[in-house]
């Protein structure tokens, strides 16, 4: 429970506090302290930080990652289920698949006919 809990820690903190600490550095940087003031008085700033600061914080992940993998980017378990249940489909298929294959049949015989038509026309002229 506890490693999960750590996972999930470290989730939140490379998904969002990253690019929400990275925002307010760049935004630091473009206009100093006024613009961080300016960003924090907005309707929803801890959105607007993490979208100044997604650029960042994706090139600090693939640094950290290089250094460190899986840190910068942790990995995130996943449940997979297959469900094999196939009523009729595979009667159905293999009779759509028969008639295909006997219409597929049928025009190339004709195509064939008509290739060797045409060929003998061209070979008299």
């Amino acid at each position: 429970m506890a490693k999960d809990q750590l996972r999930d820690f470290h989730l939140f903190a490379v998904e969002s506090v990253l690019p929400f600490g990275m925002g307010i550095i760049n935004n630091a940087k473009a206009g100093g302290f006024q613009k961080i003031m300016d960003v924090f008085k907005s309707k929803d700033p801890f959105s607007e930080f993490q979208v100044d600061g997604e650029v960042s914080a994706k090139t600090a992940r693939d640094k950290i990652d290089q250094l460190f993998p899986g840190l910068g980017y942790p990995v995130v378990s996943v449940d997979v289920t297959v469900e094999e249940e196939y009523p009729d489909y595979e009667s159905h298929d293999q009779d759509s698949l028969i008639s295909t294959l006997n219409r597929i049949d049928s025009e190339l015989s004709q195509l064939r006919r008509c290739l060797g038509n045409d060929s003998l026309n061209i070979d008299n002229k």
